[in-house]
């Protein structure tokens, strides 16, 4: 090959490589807030260390001009984002430890009809919860095949597309917001429930399903689901589960629940993103706690079907909370 386009092939990759990272870093400055912003914003760090990396490749095996420091350019943004992508997605958080105290939750969007596979029946009877909370439900959550698979005295609870099974009292199931159009509807509910251990404390929860197009502005969602829940009384709540479509970061999260805290990002152990079930680059799933509990252990789990991994936490009450 003549050494003229070598040089041009080679300063190509370092450029788009370059170019790449600083289109990442761009987006993680502006937010998702913007239809324009969201697709920056989302873009995976692994996704930055791919070109740094085969620029990289490229530089040492041509090794054109300054060969050996344009190949530190690209080793550096290469391990910087997998450092990046690394420290977003896998946790080191405790393992669950037994405690009477805490309450178990298991969040998982099903993915209707996913939701009606048999696998499903089997990953959720091999993942017992003291809370079962299903978004997109299907038959799964019938009460005979919730007898199937979580008991003959667990009691299935819905509001809209949602549902809880549960054995622990539940004192409120409502459907709170819907919006939207099409395949593009949002739902919001509340459900409490009464854990005996907390003494006579309640556990208040959000159950969110929010539109996934990306040509809709996270900050539109954010601005409507808010006024959605001031109109609809949710009210106070100590856990908001449920299928975001937003990553960490987002002005949804931002504005909406400016002082929860993601279970996954405080105490998560293992893989911590959620979606695409079978190669789970980003975490839209979420469990925030309020200021009145928090989270000792969480992780994420691999149903086997849906587009979605399941999110498992342990929750306790905060005294005075």
């Amino acid at each position: 090959m003549p050494r003229r386009l070598v040089t041009l092939c080679t300063r190509s990759f370092q450029w788009a490589s370059i170019g790449v990272a600083i289109v990442w870093l761009a987006g993680w400055a502006c937010g998702d807030d913007w239809r324009w912003s969201q697709w920056l914003f989302w873009i995976p760090p692994f996704a930055v260390a791919l070109p740094a990396t085969a620029a990289w490749v490229v530089t040492r095996v041509w090794r054109v001009g300054h060969w050996k420091r344009d190949g530190r350019v690209q080793a550096a943004i290469a391990l910087a984002a997998v450092g990046m992508g690394l420290w977003r997605t896998v946790g080191a958080g405790p393992a669950a430890m037994p405690d009477e105290r805490a309450v178990s939750v298991l969040q998982w969007n099903t993915d209707w009809p996913s939701g009606d596979d048999a696998r499903s029946i089997a990953f959720l009877a091999a993942n017992h919860a003291d809370i079962v909370a299903i978004s997109n439900r299907g038959s799964i959550t019938s009460p005979d095949l919730v007898r199937a698979w979580a008991g003959a005295d667990a009691r299935v609870v819905g509001a809209g597309p949602f549902a809880i099974i549960t054995r622990l009292p539940v004192i409120e199931a409502r459907q709170i917001a819907v919006g939207g159009r099409g395949r593009q509807l949002w739902w919001v509910a509340r459900f409490e429930v009464a854990p005996p251990a907390w003494n006579g404390r309640t556990l208040r929860i959000a159950m969110l399903d929010l539109p996934s197009r990306p040509t809709i502005a996270k900050a539109l969602i954010a601005d409507g689901l808010r006024e959605a829940c001031e109109q609809g009384g949710l009210g106070e709540v100590d856990l908001v589960v449920g299928d975001f479509n937003a990553t960490d970061g987002s002005v949804i999260i931002d504005r909406c629940f400016p002082a929860f805290r993601d279970a996954l990002a405080s105490c998560g152990r293992g893989w911590l993103a959620t979606w695409p079930r079978s190669f789970p680059l980003w975490k839209i799933d979420h469990v925030l706690t309020g200021s009145g509990v928090r989270a000792t252990a969480a992780r994420t789990l691999d149903p086997g079907v849906s587009h979605h991994r399941a999110t498992s936490a342990s929750i306790v009450s905060v005294e005075g909370g």
